[in-house]
C-alpha cells in the first residue's frame, strides 16, 4: 500500500483542516468574514493578500468584487483546494507569513483570519505592515487568551491546536503597535450583525484520509467547552 510522506509525520491540526478541506474555520465563521467586508466597502481598484487563505472562501467572496485578490498558504493542501474552488491557481502562491514574498507597500489590505497566532506573530504583523502601502489596512481575526483561562487549560488548547502565539487583547494590541500600526481598532462579534442559524461549514475532503485525522477531530469536539472557556476572538483593524 503506496503511503503518502506527509502521513508518517505526527497531522497537526492545521493539517486536520487542510484534509477536511474545511471553508470559514476561523471563529465567527464566513457570515462574519463577509459582514466585515461589506461594511469595510473595499474600492474595486484596491490591491488585496488574503494571508492564510485556507481554501480559498473568502478570496471567492473577494474576487466577486475585486480584480486584484491574492491568496498564500503554506499548505500545499490547501492551496490546491483553494486553486480548485476558484479554477484558478494563478492568484495563489505557497509561502510563509513571516516572510511574506512580496515588495513591500504592494497592498491596500490584508486579511488575516485566525492565522496570526499559528505563527511568529510578531514577525507576520510586522511583515503584514511591511507589504501594505500607506495609509493600508490589516483586518484580522484572532484568537484572544480569555482573562479567566487558567493556566493549565491555556496550555492544553496551545498543545493541541499548535497556537505559537496565544496572547491576549491587550498583547495583540502591542504587537499591532510596535509593528507600526498607527491606528487599531479592537471588536467583537457582537458589534457585527450576524444571523443566528450560520450555514454548514463546507467540506472539500481529500481521498483516503486516514483514522488519525477523525481521531484528531474526536479530540477537538471533545475540547470544544474548554476552548470557549479558555479563549474568545476579536477583529483587529489596524491602519497602517
Amino acid at each position: 500500500m503506496l503511503i503518502r510522506k506527509e502521513w508518517l509525520k505526527m497531522p497537526t491540526y492545521l493539517d486536520l483542516l487542510a484534509q477536511l478541506g474545511v471553508g470559514g474555520a476561523h471563529p465567527g465563521g464566513f457570515l462574519l468574514t463577509k459582514e466585515i467586508i461589506d461594511l469595510e466597502m473595499i474600492p474595486e481598484t484596491a490591491a488585496v493578500l488574503d494571508a492564510g487563505c485556507g481554501t480559498g472562501q473568502t478570496m471567492q467572496f473577494l474576487k466577486s468584487m475585486i480584480q486584484d485578490v491574492k491568496g498564500l498558504d503554506p499548505d500545499p493542501v490547501m492551496i490546491q483546494k483553494a486553486a480548485k474552488r476558484l479554477n484558478d491557481s494563478s492568484c495563489l502562491i505557497k509561502g510563509s507569513l513571516e516572510e511574506l514574498p512580496f515588495e513591500s507597500r504592494t497592498f491596500d489590505y490584508v486579511f488575516c483570519e485566525s492565522v496570526l497566532s499559528f505563527t511568529d506573530a510578531e514577525t507576520s504583523i510586522k511583515e503584514a505592515h511591511r507589504v501594505l502601502k500607506d495609509e493600508g489596512i490589516l483586518l484580522a481575526i484572532e484568537i484572544v487568551k480569555s482573562e479567566s483561562a487558567e493556566k493549565l487549560m491555556a496550555e492544553e488548547i496551545e498543545a493541541f491546536y499548535g497556537f505559537q502565539s496565544l496572547l491576549n487583547e491587550n498583547e495583540w494590541i502591542n504587537l499591532f503597535k510596535s509593528a507600526g500600526f498607527t491606528s487599531i481598532t479592537v471588536k467583537s462579534q457582537e458589534d457585527f450583525l450576524i444571523e443566528e442559524n450560520e450555514p454548514t461549514t463546507e467540506f472539500d475532503m481529500s481521498e483516503n484520509i486516514p483514522e488519525t485525522y477523525f481521531e484528531m477531530l474526536a479530540k477537538h469536539e471533545s475540547l470544544r467547552e474548554i476552548f470557549h472557556r479558555a479563549v474568545q476572538f476579536r477583529i483587529f483593524r489596524c491602519v497602517k
